[in-house]
């Protein structure tokens, strides 16, 4: 099933949001959105171009196998 993820701009919405799912008995979880996850284009961007630099100069790491299973939930 997917998952829909929801913003609400205030504790009313939250409020009411959180009444509509219960009502609608849909199983629902509440976390804490952290805006500083969130970059603008720019400074996405800025970030590829930072990474594709360090790995030109060699600043990579390699995982074992079993880390990179981990890693990616497999």
């Amino acid at each position: 099933m997917e998952s829909i993820t929801i913003y609400p701009k205030n504790e009313r919405q939250k409020s009411l949001l959180k009444s509509l799912l219960k009502e609608l008995e849909i199983r629902f979880e509440i976390g804490q959105y952290e805006d500083e996850t969130l970059l603008s284009e720019k400074d996405f961007l800025a970030k590829i171009d930072n990474s594709i630099a360090q790995a030109e100069q060699g600043k990579t790491r390699s995982l074992p196998k079993d880390q990179q299973r981990e890693f990616l939930g497999l």
